[in-house]
């Protein structure tokens, strides 16, 4: 059995190797087009999923948490806010004002590749206060049963109803599981014994399955283009893909380069995503060259650069400035 702890009490930074590799699957993932074919909800598209994992980590091992409206609007809604003004002019320079304008922007949760994600921390800030008081009174086998039950009640309910493909994008239901395994986090750390794995390879048939020869599953499964987002997919995402990246992280993290980029890309994780929302689609309108692949080659290293680069500015913008004169609001 391998076992590996987890700091409760203070900085982990493990979680610097995992967020800077997380962050670069979602640039990876929203520029280079062929990664289906090289499996890749098995190491790219797991990149929310690792992102919840933490947050729900950081949550339920303090000894008390709360939700706190003020603290996310600094570090989340305001940012996001503020990128979000720039496709808006963009959009209302271009083609004036229209009801599409604002109702593009809802559907989506906003403008660019990954939008639902700040709707989906908020969400789960506010379960995650709510759940803390009585996850820590169950059993593993107990919290385990209920978070089943509801996140499979979530999916039933949803396929019954017949819920919007844009509302369930917005929603945290697919990523409910992962409240219970970041508990599970706080409580053993990350367990690889022979339970682990094999929930791990069985998690494994169930992303392929789910991603390459998917067949509809209503009502047990909603049937979306989320179908590696789902609870079975997630035993596999928080022991074994997170057992090999604390392998490379152990490997690596003497090397002063590496632990330097790590912590870089990580503190300004958030604000990366951010960038790359409206980058993205607008790189995607700029055609440099007539060559598609000396296109893409061009296009992509420039996303990626301004993209970390602008999330690096952003970031010491948030902290210097959004922090000190709008953080009383």
């Amino acid at each position: 059995m391998i076992k590996i702890t987890l700091n409760k009490s203070g900085y982990e930074p493990f979680f610097d190797f995992i967020k800077a590799y997380a962050i670069l699957c979602v640039l990876m993932g929203h520029t280079i087009p062929f990664l289906k074919e090289t499996g890749y909800s098995l190491w790219y598209g797991m990149q929310v999923p690792l992102f919840v994992l933490i947050q729900a980590f950081h949550a339920l091992k303090k000894e008390s948490f709360s939700f706190s409206i003020k603290r996310i609007s600094k570090r989340i809604i305001y940012p996001f806010l503020l990128i979000q003004t720039i496709p808006i002019v963009y959009e209302l320079f271009k083609n004036g004002y229209t009801n599409k304008l604002i109702t593009s922007w809802l559907i989506g949760g906003g403008y660019g590749p990954g939008a639902y994600y700040p709707w989906i921390y908020l969400q789960l800030a506010v379960l995650l206060a709510i759940i803390k008081p009585y996850i820590e009174k169950g059993s593993k086998t107990l919290n385990l049963i209920v978070v089943l039950a509801i996140c499979e009640g979530l999916e039933i309910l949803s396929s019954i109803i017949g819920l919007p493909d844009w509302l369930y994008r917005l929603l945290a239901i697919r990523y409910f599981f992962l409240i219970y395994l970041g508990w599970l986090w706080v409580k053993e750390g990350i367990v690889i014994n022979v339970k682990t794995i094999s929930l791990s390879f069985l998690s494994m048939v169930a992303i392929i399955y789910f991603d390459y020869y998917y067949t509809p599953t209503e009502p047990w499964f909603f049937d979306t283009a989320w179908r590696c987002h789902r609870w079975p997919c997630y035993f596999y995402v928080s022991t074994l893909l997170c057992g090999i990246l604390y392998w490379i992280y152990n490997k690596t993290k003497g090397n002063s380069i590496i632990r330097y980029v790590s912590k870089t890309l990580a503190k300004c994780s958030y604000e990366i995503f951010l960038i790359q929302m409206v980058i993205i689609p607008i790189m995607h309108q700029v055609n440099f060259i007539d060559n598609k692949y000396l296109d893409f080659c061009i296009r992509t290293p420039l996303i990626f650069v301004i993209s970390i680069m602008g999330g690096y500015y952003l970031h010491k913008l948030n902290n210097n400035f959004l922090l000190k004169y709008f953080g009383s609001i």
